[in-house]
C-alpha cells in the first residue's frame, strides 16, 4: 500500500507540473535556455573582441590585416636529411667510453643540395664536437636540448651564406643516442 501511495503521489505531482507548463510556464521553459545561450554567445564574442584588440595593440594594423587575407604562397614542407650514424670515443675521464648517435636534419627544400654537398664537413665537425663531450653533458632533457642546439649552431656556421642572415638547418632530430 505504501508503494501505491508513493506512485499515486508521484503521478499527482507530475500532473501538476504538466498543468503548470500548459499555461505561462511554457514560455519560461523555452525563453530561459534561449536567453542563456544568447548570453553565452555575447560573452564569447566579447572575449574574441578583447583578444583581437590585444593582438592589434601588440602587433599592429598590418598584422591584423594579414589574419584575414589568405596567403598567396604556402611554404613547402621542410626536407629531412639523414646523417650516417656515428660511433665516437668520449673523453677519457668519462665512465661511458663510447657514444653512438644518429641524426636527422631538417632543412628548406632549396637548401637540401647545399647540405648534401657539405656532408663531409658536417660529419667532421660533428665528430670533433662529440669527442669532447662527457657523460654529464648528455644527462637529462636539458643536456639533450643543449646537444641539439649546439649541433644546429655549428652546422649553420658551416652552411650559412656570407651574410649569415638565415639558418640553413632548422632543426636537429635525434634518431638514436646510445652511450656505453
Amino acid at each position: 500500500m505504501i508503494t501505491r501511495l508513493g506512485i499515486a503521489g508521484t503521478a499527482a505531482a507530475r500532473d501538476e507540473v504538466l498543468n503548470r507548463l500548459r499555461g505561462s510556464g511554457r514560455i519560461l521553459v523555452i525563453a530561459l535556455p534561449v536567453a542563456r545561450l544568447l548570453a553565452g554567445l555575447v560573452a564569447l564574442g566579447a572575449v574574441a573582441a578583447a583578444g583581437l584588440g590585444g593582438y592589434w595593440l601588440a602587433a599592429g594594423t598590418e598584422a591584423v590585416e594579414r589574419l584575414w587575407v589568405p596567403s598567396a604562397e604556402t611554404a613547402p614542407a621542410d626536407a629531412v636529411v639523414d646523417m650516417p650514424e656515428l660511433v665516437v670515443n668520449l673523453r677519457r675521464d668519462t665512465p661511458s667510453r663510447f657514444l653512438k648517435i644518429g641524426l636527422s636534419l631538417t632543412v628548406a627544400p632549396r637548401d637540401r643540395q647545399t647540405l648534401e654537398r657539405a656532408m663531409p664537413q658536417l660529419t667532421d665537425s660533428l665528430q670533433e664536437f662529440l669527442r669532447n663531450l662527457d657523460q654529464d653533458d648528455l644527462e637529462g632533457s636539458a643536456g639533450l636540448h643543449r646537444l641539439r642546439s649546439e649541433i644546429r649552431r655549428r652546422f649553420n656556421l658551416i652552411l650559412s651564406d656570407p651574410a649569415g642572415r638565415r639558418d640553413v638547418v632548422t632543426d636537429v632530430l635525434l634518431r638514436s643516442l646510445l652511450t656505453q
